[in-house]
């Protein structure tokens, strides 16, 4: 069995040590007071977290929450801003030249790492730390890296309470990873990367589950080595759909996956709809996955990881190892020797 399932298979037991790693670490509020803005930092796994804290805070946040993969802040940065810097290796060259930006601006800084030179760095520069566990593929950390930002977010104040909301999305979490796990008979997340092996891969969601259609796309990228596109609606509805003014022979490469949830506008829910009236004929495939779960937290979290499951069996199927990631590596080792 493949490393990788091992990972899943403990996602709901990693969401439930990240909220209490983050419930019991040691914060002084004062520090972190007059906050107008929050900044999460990060790249690949390492920023997943923040665009599904951004997805998920959107309509209720009061203050702007942004998600920064680039080796410099924006503008506004400044001492009014919470900045976490994210780096599961504690390595990530961005992140640390964001963590030096931030630092120079007096931005006030949380960061979340297994280790490594930002580690390191905010011991010196006593900025907080909260340190996770270490040894895993980035991208299989989820939830080490998103729940520190969100408990965080609440015992600064800046949001309300979220704890009925974090129990049941670990619940439901654990639910799914019944129903997804190898064993099971009725596995969906295996009959779905059965469907779609073979084909390029198109994410098409509403634009609140823009977090979710990022993560499937990065996770057919990563896991299964396979091409993966994403696109947002309504917006692709007043640009995209033109490609698909023909049927060919290579729009019918095209496996397109719509990501749905009960929150949907109505017209959002028209507009898919049609969009798929149009398209079903010229694609190989149409597969539309549902969110389950009461809140929005749950029902993010339950699309996230149905793609992780996908992703993983996918790969499986077609022969690859999911944790190897040669091409990154190669990448890093190229920079390193400039």
């Amino acid at each position: 069995m493949s490393e990788m399932l091992k990972y899943l298979e403990d996602f709901p037991i990693q969401c439930k040590q990240a909220v209490e790693i983050a419930r019991k670490f040691p914060i002084d509020r004062k520090r972190y007071d007059s906050i107008e803005q929050v900044v999460v930092c990060g790249m690949g796994g390492s920023a997943a977290g923040g665009d599904l804290l951004k997805s998920y805070l959107q309509r209720e946040a009061k203050i702007p929450i942004e998600v920064n993969r680039n080796y410099l802040l924006p503008r506004y940065v400044g001492k009014k801003t919470l900045v976490f810097a994210v780096s599961y290796s504690g390595n990530t060259e961005e992140t640390l030249s964001a963590y030096a930006d931030a630092l120079s601006r007096s931005a006030k800084i949380i960061a979340i790492t297994s280790g490594g030179k930002l580690k390191e760095l905010c011991h010196k520069d006593g900025i907080d730390v909260i340190e996770i566990m270490g040894g895993m593929p980035p991208r299989a950390t989820f939830g080490y890296l998103f729940f520190p930002t969100l408990v965080l977010l609440e015992r600064l104040g800046l949001i309300g309470s979220k704890e009925e909301e974090i129990q049941e999305t670990i619940e439901n979490l654990q639910m799914l990873c019944k129903q997804y796990n190898p064993q099971s008979r009725a596995n969906s997340a295996k009959e779905i990367s059965e469907r779609i092996k073979g084909h390029l891969l198109l994410i098409y969601a509403a634009e609140h589950l823009a977090a979710c259609a990022v993560r499937w796309k990065n996770q057919f990228n990563e896991n299964s080595k396979n091409v993966a596109f994403f696109s947002l609606l309504p917006e692709m509805n007043h640009n995209e759909i033109e490609v698909w003014a023909s049927s060919n022979e290579f729009t019918k490469k095209f496996y397109l996956i719509f990501l749905r949830d009960s929150a949907e506008n109505e017209r959002i829910k028209q507009r898919i709809s049609i969009t798929e009236g149009i398209l079903k004929d010229k694609v190989a495939g149409i597969q539309h996955v549902v969110s389950c779960g009461k809140s929005l937290l749950s029902r993010l979290h339950s699309l996230v990881y149905l793609g992780d499951w996908v992703s993983t069996y996918l790969a499986l199927t077609n022969s690859v190892d999911p944790i190897p990631t040669p091409m990154i590596s190669l990448l890093k080792r190229k920079l390193s020797q400039l």
